[in-house]
């Protein structure tokens, strides 16, 4: 199989750029258009309102990931609240 692409107006794909081995890909130098400088500073800016803290931020789940652990919850197990749990008897 060879390495170069059989047409070489066409770009390289991210498995050429060397992603795939650990290797950063080549971003895009191009300066950001109008639209885009807008966009980017309205994201950076933060929404209106309290935000609330992430969950993936909060202790428990840092000593969860640390004992590779499940995530503790204050939510009984297998209940649906949807009238659809199934019985198991012994019949």
């Amino acid at each position: 199989m060879s390495e170069q692409s059989p047409d070489p107006t066409l770009p390289d794909t991210a498995m050429a750029t060397g992603n795939d081995q650990g290797e950063p890909g080549h971003p895009d130098t191009r300066p950001l258009a109008k639209a885009e400088r807008k966009l980017l500073e309205k994201l950076q800016k933060p929404g209106k309102g309290e935000a609330e803290p992430a969950v993936e931020d909060s202790p428990e789940v840092a000593a969860a990931a640390a004992d590779d652990a499940p995530l503790a919850t204050d939510e009984v197990p297998g209940g649906n609240d949807d009238g659809l749990d199934p019985e198991f008897t012994d019949r």
